[in-house]
């Protein structure tokens, strides 16, 4: 089973330019958990929906206008991103793919071909295996042998 495909193909990608806010709006409309960050074709970094919570609570939590004024239209994608993350490749597979998340601890990776950022795979796309796996193995232990 091959990274390909299982990742969500064609990710939405944004510059480090982007406001955080602006990602974190794009995160919740299109219910994603991280988006490449990608400045003239390069992958620079990665925004998790993660990222964007923390922030988010630290601002309500002060409840300082200055602070809300600053996330709003000040603070990038930039200053929050995960600086060049780690990533795995179209071809690698699952099982590479899941080796790599339990020993970096990391919940989603982009996916590259070449340098290219072609697709991104989280903990979603895992699940979907799991139960992919799950279901053909029952089939298979439900199967009466003849």
């Amino acid at each position: 089973m091959m990274v390909r495909n299982w990742m969500q193909a064609n990710p939405i990608t944004i510059t480090s330019d982007t406001l955080a806010s602006d990602a974190k709006r794009l995160l919740s409309e299109h219910n994603l958990h991280a988006l490449p960050v990608v400045d003239q074709g390069q992958l620079r970094g990665l925004v998790t929906r993660a990222n964007m919570l923390r922030i988010g609570h630290f601002v309500l939590r002060t409840q300082d206008p200055d602070e809300f004024n600053f996330f709003v239209n000040r603070l990038r994608v930039r200053d929050v991103m995960v600086r060049s993350p780690a990533t795995v490749s179209d071809e690698d597979t699952m099982v590479e793919c899941l080796r790599r998340g339990r020993e970096l601890r990391v919940a989603q990776f982009p996916v590259m071909h070449g340098q290219q950022v072609v697709g991104i795979i989280t903990a979603n796309e895992i699940f979907q295996l799991a139960a992919h796996c799950l279901s053909k193995w029952q089939d298979n232990a439900l199967t009466p042998s003849t």
